[in-house]
Order: structure tokens, then C-alpha cells, then sequence
């Protein structure tokens, strides 16, 4: 196994719109497809590329983080130049730094907050790949019902039914809340980390909620069952952004 005696540390940001997600996939176009193709093609090193995080297909990042370990030394602001030249235009390094060994864009993160974005009037074209779109929203109820997600639960219930049995369920949020600006609602979400489709989900019962299809109640019972909802399968990945990993 080769030794590598750096470690660099992006903040990457992207529009996930013609990606089928973060992850490589073997026959599919990804993030990390595109940022290992570059990477390597200036270091030369098969270098492995670590995330802070998976993003599902279609979603968006302003501040995704990775690291990647190398024996290749050069000035933080060209390393980031010739990364940039080399990435599609969807793809951008926003920040790159030589950090210590030790650190881990996953293990080390303390924080990750997301925003979901849905508008409710003056929707355009040009809206499709980065709003969810819906005028029928009771704000007020999601307001009431959005807080209850605050605080450390069992988010089983809202996660993917794929997701190992064996994995720790139990996340603490510490925001949960929703601003309401002139044509769109921007709902916060703050905390320890996310199960793959939680917030997703989470964010199919707020909608359900809105529209006046489900009581707030639910999210309680979901919380208490523990059981994989299917009535609200997601919302659309379109209105979803990983926004900042705090370490």
C-alpha cells in the first residue's frame, strides 16, 4: 500500500443536476468520478478521494468537503487552479489546504447543515434543476411541525429501508426551521449527520403536512415506530443542498 506524506483538504461546490450522485458508480457519471479524474490526472497517483458525505442524485452542494492523500506538493492557490481547469464547470474547488494526516472529511466533521428550497410563486424555466415548486403550502402548520425534528431521535422511520440495521439511527439535530423570502420557503437543517434519504423524507411529511394531508402528529409516531414510512416517499432531490460541514 503506497505511502503518502499529504493530506489535502477541498471545499467543493457543485450542481448536481446531471449527476447521478456523489458516489462512483461503476456505468453512471458522478461527483466523485469527475474529481477523481482530475485529481489523478495531476497527480498521477490513483489517489482515493474522501467525502464528507454522499449526495443523492440531482442534489446540490455549496460547501461539500473531501481530502485526499498525496506526495504531491505544490502552492494551495495553483494546485486549486489546475483542479479547476480540469473539472467540468458544475464542479468547483472553492478551497483547497494542506491539512494534518489525521484529518478525515467524514470522521473528523463535527456538523453538516442542509437547505431545501420551495418555490411557491413567480416559477420559471430556469427554476426546474434547483426548486422543488408548490403553491399549496399551509406555512404555518410546517412551521408548528418542523421544530419536533429538533433534538436527538431515532430517524429510522426516515431514512432509507436500505440502510444497515446494524448502523447507529440515533442523530441529534440542532436546527430545524424555515424562513419564509418573497417567492420561496428555505427550510435549515442542522446537525451530527444524516442518514441516506432522511432529510428527504423528512422533508415529504413536511409537504404532506403543508398541503393538509397528514397531522403533525406523525412525525411523533414515526419517531415511536421506528418503521420506514412509504406513504411520502421523498422529496424531489432538485431542492436539496449540502451547504456546510463545520470540523
Amino acid at each position: 500500500m503506497q505511502e503518502y506524506i499529504y493530506n489535502v483538504k477541498c471545499v467543493i461546490s457543485y450542481d448536481g443536476s446531471d449527476y447521478f450522485g456523489f458516489q462512483a458508480q461503476e456505468g453512471y457519471n458522478t461527483i466523485e468520478k469527475e474529481l477523481y479524474r482530475a485529481i489523478n490526472y495531476i497527480t498521477k497517483e490513483g489517489n482515493k478521494i474522501i467525502g464528507s458525505g454522499r449526495t443523492d442524485r440531482q442534489v446540490h452542494a455549496y460547501g461539500q468537503v473531501i481530502n485526499f492523500h498525496t506526495n504531491l506538493k505544490m502552492d494551495e492557490s495553483r494546485f486549486m487552479y489546475a483542479l479547476n481547469r480540469m473539472l467540468p464547470k458544475d464542479i468547483r474547488v472553492l478551497k483547497l489546504k494542506y491539512v494534518p494526516l489525521d484529518f478525515h472529511a467524514r470522521f473528523s466533521a463535527k456538523k453538516k447543515e442542509y437547505h431545501y428550497y420551495i418555490k411557491f410563486k413567480n416559477y420559471t424555466p430556469f427554476d426546474v434543476r434547483y426548486f422543488h415548486y408548490n403553491d399549496k403550502l399551509d406555512i404555518k402548520k410546517i412551521q408548528e411541525a418542523i421544530v419536533l425534528f429538533k433534538g436527538t431521535h431515532n430517524f429510522q422511520g426516515f431514512c432509507s429501508a436500505e440502510v444497515d440495521k446494524r448502523k447507529d439511527f440515533n442523530k441529534t439535530i440542532y436546527k430545524a426551521e424555515v424562513k419564509v423570502h418573497r417567492d420561496y420557503y428555505e427550510f435549515i437543517f442542522e446537525g451530527t449527520g444524516f442518514l441516506k434519504y432522511q432529510i428527504r423524507r423528512m422533508m415529504a411529511y413536511l409537504i404532506a403536512i403543508g398541503e393538509g394531508k397528514v397531522d403533525k402528529n406523525k412525525i411523533e409516531e414515526i419517531f415511536e415506530t421506528k418503521e420506514v414510512q412509504m406513504h411520502y416517499k421523498m422529496a424531489p432531490g432538485c431542492g436539496l443542498y449540502l451547504y456546510n460541514v463545520s470540523y
